[in-house]
C-alpha cells in the first residue's frame, strides 16, 4: 500500500500514469495537433475543388480555409470520448452471453488511452469503440469469433472492426495490459474481513453484521469501478489499490478509515506524513468519483450538450480520416506492392549474380585435370 514496486514495473505505470498537469498538457498537444491538421485537410479539399470547378478562386478559399473552421475544445473532445465509453458499457449486455465487466472495462480504458495522442476529430470513437471491445476480448481470454461479434451489432461488418486494429494498436503503444482496481478490491475485502473484530467501526457488532456491512460496500464498491470510474481520469491518475478504497470511501467512509486506521497503527509511528499523503490522495479520488456521480444525475443537461458537440463535430472531421477502412485497404496495397518490389529486386540480384558468374567462368569452377594419364 506505501510502495507497490510491483506496479511500477508495469507498462501502465511507466507509459500510462501522469499527474493532473501532465494529462492536461497532454489533451492540449493533442487537440492543438489535430486542429492544425484539420484545417490543413480542409483547406486541401477546398483547394482540390475549387480546381476541378476551375472557378479561378483558389487562393481566396485557400486563405480562408485556415481560419473559418471551429474545432473542439479540449473539454469537448473529452465529452465525445466519455460518450464513447458510455457506448461500450452499453454494448456489455448485446451480446447473447453478456460480456464480463473486466473485458469491458478494458476497452475503455483503450479507448481512453488512444485519445490521449489522437482526436475525436481525427479518428471518431464510433469507428474506434467496437474495435477497443473485440480486442479487449481477445486480450483478456474471452476470444469470440468475429462473425459473432458483429451479428447483434447493428450496421457492424467484421471490416468495420479489423480495419482500425493497428491504429488502435500503435495508439495503445503495443500495450495491452490493463491493471483493474476492481481485483485489487477482492484482496482488501478478506482482508478487511480478516481484521474487522479489530475495526474501531464495528462496536460491539455480531459477525453476522459486520460480514453483511462489509458484503454490501463491496458490492457497492465494484459496481462503482466497473461504471463511474471508468468515466473518469483514475486510471491515469492513482493506482488501482488507492482507486479501490476511494471507491469504499465514497461507499463506507467509515469503515474505510478504520481499516486504514488499523493497517497504520502496527506500522512505525513515525510514518504518520505517510498515511496523511495517502488519505489526501484517496480522498482526491473519490472527489473524481462523486463529480462523475454529479454529472450523471444531470442526464438531460449531458444529451443537450453531446447532440450540440456532435453538429460542430460533423464539421471539423478531418475529410482526409472519415473513412477508415480505405485507409486501411490502401495501406495493405502498399504493402503489398511493397512486398512484391522487394521480392522482384531479390530476384533481379540472383540473377545478375548468376549472369556475372556465368560470365567469369563455369558456375562450379574450371574442368578438373586428369592426373593419372
Amino acid at each position: 500500500m506505501i510502495e507497490d514496486d510491483t506496479y511500477r514495473m508495469s507498462s501502465q505505470y511507466r507509459l500510462w500514469s501522469y499527474s493532473p498537469e501532465q494529462l492536461h498538457n497532454q489533451r492540449v498537444n493533442t487537440n492543438h495537433l489535430a486542429s492544425e491538421k484539420v484545417r490543413a485537410a480542409v483547406s486541401r479539399a477546398r483547394l482540390s475543388s475549387v480546381t476541378g470547378n476551375g472557378n479561378g478562386e483558389q487562393q481566396q478559399h485557400k486563405g480562408s480555409a485556415v481560419t473559418d473552421i471551429e474545432t473542439l475544445t479540449v473539454d469537448e473532445e473529452l465529452q465525445i470520448v466519455r460518450w464513447g465509453c458510455q457506448k461500450i458499457l452499453d454494448m456489455k449486455n448485446v451480446f447473447d452471453h453478456p460480456l464480463p465487466s473486466h473485458v469491458i472495462s478494458t476497452a475503455i480504458q483503450y479507448l481512453r488511452r488512444f485519445y490521449l495522442t489522437n482526436s475525436p476529430m481525427t479518428y471518431h470513437p464510433k469507428q474506434i469503440m467496437v474495435t477497443a471491445l473485440y480486442l479487449a476480448t481477445k486480450t483478456e481470454h474471452h476470444y469470440t469469433d468475429i462473425n459473432q461479434y458483429c451479428a447483434p451489432l447493428t450496421n457492424v461488418t467484421p471490416e468495420d472492426v479489423r480495419a482500425p486494429e493497428f491504429l488502435l494498436m500503435q495508439g495503445l503503444r503495443f500495450s495491452l495490459d490493463v491493471r483493474h482496481p476492481a481485483r485489487s478490491l477482492e484482496g482488501g475485502v478478506s482482508e478487511i474481513k480478516l481484521h474487522a473484530s479489530a475495526l474501531s467501526c464495528f462496536n460491539g457488532e455480531d459477525r453476522a453484521a459486520v460480514d453483511k456491512r462489509i458484503t454490501k460496500a463491496a458490492e457497492t464498491a465494484r459496481r462503482l469501478l466497473t461504471t463511474q470510474v471508468q468515466m473518469t481520469d483514475a486510471y491515469f491518475l492513482y493506482t488501482p489499490p488507492q482507486i479501490y478504497l476511494a471507491a469504499l470511501l465514497v461507499t463506507d467512509k467509515t469503515l474505510t478509515t478504520s481499516y486504514i486506521d488499523h493497517l497504520f497503527s502496527r506500522l512505525d509511528t513515525a510514518i504518520g506524513p505517510i498515511k496523511q499523503k495517502l488519505l489526501e490522495t484517496i480522498n482526491g479520488c473519490a472527489d473524481l468519483i462523486r463529480a462523475e456521480q454529479s454529472s450523471e444525475a444531470d442526464g438531460e443537461g449531458t444529451k443537450k450538450e453531446l447532440a450540440r458537440i456532435g453538429r460542430k463535430l460533423k464539421k471539423c472531421q478531418d475529410p482526409e480520416k472519415t473513412d477508415i477502412k480505405a485507409l486501411a485497404r490502401a495501406k495493405a496495397t502498399e504493402k503489398r506492392e511493397t512486398d512484391a518490389q522487394d521480392e522482384e529486386k531479390v530476384r533481379k540480384k540472383r540473377r545478375l549474380e548468376r549472369e556475372r558468374a556465368e560470365r567469369d567462368g563455369e558456375v562450379f569452377g574450371p574442368e578438373l585435370k586428369d592426373v593419372g594419364k
